[in-house]
């Protein structure tokens, strides 16, 4: 019997649905505004709909859904949804699915981005490390065959360490997450768009790199995410680092650069020879295929 999933990726600025089938054929894209749905005064309810609305005359056997933030290590709670706080300290899946009749399952929007590259080689490595600069700085960690989700379901919160290098020349810069001097705050596409404003407020966020690449600021950028990237592959030691996001997305972005200079803070000789790095093809539907796989995987298992 052919099953349908549909997987949904939510994310600051745009909210992403994809259905497949259990011939892992595609149909049903299409993608909103989160604000559209996520500022209203039920949001939950809102969001309910929209899912009606895309399971339309479809037999849909189970809903994934994709979250920028951080979830209980059960996957049954959002414990913090920075950009989404109307969704915070509640069984989401288990309120979905009492709304629209159907299974409904969640998990970190990283971890979805993850699972489609994965997807994509001849076989599932057994380690592996994602990381995707975006508005945030994304991060999701394939240990000996399956996602790790920590203790608390906390895990991968690369962005949210603090370094020194998470300081501007003045004070800390304040972090979504409430703390201030985080490493996302100086690593993300956020930080991007706030030196835009300020320092070429006549050019388009997506042509920043092609129009001022060499502005020794940039440059900077591009050294703090190669170190933060460094330290992670330096305590994990995975077979692959898989890098994607919007930001590495923008055009003329100096991957090359950002390459060489995370080999230049490995640590030699076994991690800088033998890191396999890969950059990811990212599309517009990735976060929400990813999703679809990971619906597959969780509600097969579940029967």
């Amino acid at each position: 019997m052919t099953q349908s999933w549909l997987g949904i990726d939510i994310g600051g600025t745009s909210t992403r649905f994809q259905i497949m089938d259990s011939d892992r054929q595609w149909q049903g894209f299409h993608k909103i505004a989160t604000s559209s749905w996520a500022t209203t005064d039920d949001a939950l309810s809102a969001l309910a709909r929209l899912i009606q609305d895309a399971v339309k005359q479809q037999d849909i056997h189970g809903v994934m859904l994709g979250l920028p933030g951080i979830l209980s290590r059960d996957r049954s709670q959002v414990l913090s949804l920075p950009f989404i706080q109307a969704l915070d300290h509640q069984p989401i899946a288990q309120l979905l699915s009492e709304k629209i009749g159907i299974p409904v399952a969640m998990d970190k929007d990283v971890n979805h981005l993850m699972l489609w590259d994965l997807m994509q080689m001849a076989q599932l490595p057994d380690n592996a490390v994602g990381i995707y600069p975006g508005t945030g700085l994304g991060n999701s960690l394939w240990l000996n065959g399956q996602f790790y989700h920590g203790q608390h379901g906390s895990s991968g919160e690369l962005g949210h360490i603090p370094l020194v290098y998470a300081a501007s020349p003045e004070q800390p810069l304040p972090c979504p997450c409430g703390n201030l001097g985080c490493v996302e705050t100086v690593t993300s596409g956020h930080w991007l768009s706030s030196w835009a404003r300020r320092m070429a407020p006549e050019t388009a966020i997506s042509a920043l790199f092609s129009q001022h690449q060499a502005h020794p600021d940039l440059q900077a950028f591009v050294r703090r995410l190669a170190q933060v990237i460094a330290i992670e592959m330096n305590i994990l030691d995975p077979q692959y680092l898989i890098l994607g996001g919007g930001v590495l997305g923008m055009a003329d972005f100096p991957l090359s650069q950002l390459h060489q200079q995370i080999i230049q803070y490995l640590r030699p000789p076994a991690t800088r020879n033998e890191l396999q790095i890969i950059f990811s093809n990212a599309t517009d539907y990735t976060g929400c295929r990813g999703a679809c796989y990971a619906a597959e995987r969780h509600f097969r298992r579940a029967l």
